[in-house]
């Protein structure tokens, strides 16, 4: 009796101790979750990492092909003057972001914004708006866990043209 006593409590604790030692690298105890902010067309990563020591962490969002920014010029008085929206391809665009761990910890977001490459209004007294967004084929990397997730495609106002 005493014997397999001895032996339940062993393997207990043996138990605790591979559960401890599988968790004590690198490792996602929240996320990582999309999200997309329909009024500045920035597409965020939320997560929180744990077991990282002190080392700073590179994260990474890369967008794909059928990446689309859309942009309009408004009057001052917010009318919209002739003339079709520019289209602005942001395949390949990408946010990196570097952040030092808090006691073995990093509870962040990270993001990125639409950008306005090229896209203008030709005479006075106009001006630029985002009115749409299109992600598409979204990665994020993590150097701690030298991991990629595939996000979710998502979009947000007018379609590009």
């Amino acid at each position: 009796m005493k014997s397999s006593t001895l032996l339940t409590i062993t393997m207990i604790a043996l138990s605790g101790f591979v559960a401890t030692t599988v968790q004590a690298g690198p490792h996602y105890i929240n996320g990582p979750t999309a999200s997309l902010d329909s009024k500045t067309g920035d597409y965020a990563v939320s997560f929180k990492e744990a077991g990282l020591g002190s080392t700073p962490v590179t994260y990474t969002i890369t967008v794909g092909a059928g990446t689309c920014f859309t942009f309009q010029c408004f009057t001052k008085s917010g009318n919209t003057p002739s003339g079709s929206p520019n289209g602005i391809n942001g395949s390949g665009e990408s946010s990196q972001t570097t952040i030092t761990p808090h006691n073995g910890q990093i509870s962040a977001t990270v993001s990125l914004a639409p950008e306005q490459d090229g896209a203008s209004c030709q005479g006075g007294g106009l001006v630029l708006r985002l009115v749409g967004v299109t992600y598409k084929n979204v990665t994020f990397t993590d150097t701690a866990t030298n991991q990629t997730f595939n996000l979710p495609d998502m979009s947000s106002g007018t379609a590009c043209p």
